[in-house]
């Protein structure tokens, strides 16, 4: 293969490495993607915790995803990306909400049973550098009613990007139980509370 050859080569495998690396989110306005650690609340779930359903979940009751915050501009409306699925977020000052419903196959409800679902609810307040600053990088800095008053700039664009650096809230899981082959019979809720850093 001719030198030629090889450089159209290389520059073709760049161009594709760049579409896989780089994923397009939907909106005209990437706020930013989080690496969000869930811990579960004991005291507001009512799922049996040590069924298989909570295998994934360590032994401190947390597990780890991504999701990435988009919208168009000064819309209220937008999405939160997870695992390459876009599913609908409203947006009101610095709180978004995205709640999405689907089918689910827990192992407890048995392998033949149709029906279930669960619709999972993430409520976090996003916020911008400084104040994440102000609370010590760390939810647990939050005070009862949000940020404490300092001064601080809410999340917002910049010419460099969206200024938002943490996420703190609560993920919300409701199961509804199938009604055709089913050993779950009543419906269960599972509650995290939710800390996500910006890694993008």
């Amino acid at each position: 293969m001719n030198l030629r050859r090889i450089a159209l080569l290389l520059s073709v495998l760049a161009v594709v490495a760049a579409c896989i690396t780089d994923p397009v989110f939907p909106g005209d306005q990437v706020l930013g993607t989080f690496r969000f650690e869930a811990t579960v609340d004991r005291q507001r779930t009512t799922c049996d915790l040590r069924g298989p359903d909570f295998a994934s979940l360590s032994d401190a009751g947390t597990f780890l995803f991504d999701g990435t915050f988009s919208r168009n501009a000064d819309q209220p409306q937008g999405w939160l990306t997870v695992q390459g699925f876009a599913r609908d977020a409203g947006y009101e000052g610095a709180r978004v909400v995205s709640v999405h419903r689907a089918a689910t196959r827990p192992p407890s409800c048995g392998p033949s049973c149709e029906g279930t679902e669960v619709e999972e609810s993430l409520n976090v307040l996003l916020l911008s550098n400084s104040q994440d600053t102000l609370i010590g990088r760390r939810c647990s800095g939050l005070v009862d009613g949000g940020v404490p008053d300092g001064g601080a700039q809410p999340p917002g664009p910049t010419p460099t990007g969206y200024d938002v650096e943490r996420a703190c809230g609560t993920l919300t899981d409701d199961f509804i139980p199938g009604k055709t082959n089913c050993t779950c019979t009543s419906p269960c809720r599972a509650v995290y509370t939710v800390e996500g850093t910006r890694v993008n």
